[in-house]
Formats: C-alpha cells, sequence, structure tokens
C-alpha cells in the first residue's frame, strides 16, 4: 500500500540557530565596513592628489613672484 507520506512528501523548514543567525549579521556587519573603507580610501587617495596639485601650483605661484622680484631688482640697478 501507498501511503500520502510517499505522494505529498512534507518538507519542513530548516530551523536557524541563533549562532546561524548572529554569524549572518556578523558577514553582512563585516562587509558593510569593508565597502565604506574602500570609500574612503578612495577619498583620501583623491584629497591626496589635490593636495599635491595644490602644493605644486603654490610653489610654481612663489617661484614666479621670485623671478619677477629680482626682475624689479636688476632694473632698479639701471635706474
Amino acid at each position: 500500500m501507498i501511503t500520502l507520506d510517499r505522494w505529498y512528501p512534507l518538507v519542513y523548514p530548516t530551523q536557524y540557530d541563533v549562532k546561524q543567525v548572529a554569524f549572518e549579521k556578523a558577514v553582512e556587519r563585516v562587509q558593510a565596513e569593508y565597502r565604506e573603507a574602500i570609500e574612503a580610501n578612495k577619498i583620501e587617495f583623491k584629497t591626496r592628489e589635490l593636495e599635491v596639485e595644490l602644493y605644486d601650483k603654490k610653489a610654481r605661484q612663489n617661484t614666479i613672484e621670485l623671478g619677477m622680484f629680482e626682475d624689479r631688482r636688476r632694473f632698479q640697478i639701471f635706474v
């Protein structure tokens, strides 16, 4: 005789253990922190690049100003 269990097997949902739930939440948190760290790292690199660019521009401006000062000095000798 074929019982109903063979025709309609019962599927029981898997029971989540408290440790499994805690582990999944910890994994999600670590992944979120990793994504945030990557974004922060990208922003830091862009900031450093901008700082170097500003430093170079300021140094170039200072050199131009010093050159102008020296030119004025030379012309004052002739006057």
